[in-house]
């Protein structure tokens, strides 16, 4: 059996592994053409494109799973120290109002529960992982809409710290929210084949 290091090891590596999936899943890719075919200086614009498209996915992905390793840290403390877990000190982020702070943290507590039963389950890979700490579709799909429930809650109250709400935000988030839960249904199907 892994030990807790190499437990949080796995949970972070499939966490990465799905940040950058949903960057590939919302960004747009640029698109080869025949014109890059037929005037061959074409190309150069679309390995530019393609260059920028790669470095926007992984700052993207990046981004997307800093709540989840500070989540992560605070499951491995609360393990190793047998302690309560602080969400107030992880949730207190100056730059956003009140209310997002308040669903925030409600993640935060969420994605900590998450790994902790993670860090105690028993297996050797995430898969097993999972099956070990949810047992059924139906316990992990549960987990998995709370998540995406909150996730929901979380932008729309950052929402209201945009100054102007913009149609293009909308699209972006409403995107995150849309391909976020289909590729986690799809990742607990293919865990509880």
């Amino acid at each position: 059996m892994p030990e807790k290091k190499e437990k949080s090891a796995i949970i972070l590596e499939q966490e990465e592994k799905f940040a950058f999936t949903l960057a590939t899943q919302v960004i747009n890719k640029p698109q080869l053409s025949l014109w890059m075919i037929l005037i061959p200086i074409f190309f150069v614009f679309y390995f530019n494109n393609l260059a920028k498209y790669k470095k926007g996915c992984k700052q993207f992905a990046e981004n997307y799973i800093i709540d989840n390793k500070r989540a992560l840290n605070e499951a491995i403390e609360v393990v190793n120290r047998g302690r309560e877990p602080d969400i107030s000190a992880l949730a207190e982020l100056p730059n956003i109002n009140s209310n997002a702070r308040k669903k925030k943290a409600n993640i935060l507590a969420i994605l900590v529960e998450h790994y902790t039963v993670l860090l105690n389950s028993d297996g050797e890979d995430f898969s097993s992982l999972i099956r070990a700490a949810y047992g059924s579709l139906t316990n992990y799909l549960l987990f998995l809409n709370h998540l995406n429930q909150a996730e929901k809650e979380v932008n729309k109250a950052l929402n209201l710290d945009l100054k102007e709400s913009d149609e293009v935000i909308n699209d972006i988030v409403s995107s995150m929210e849309g391909q976020s839960e289909r590729l986690r249904r799809e990742t607990a199907e293919s865990i509880f084949r």
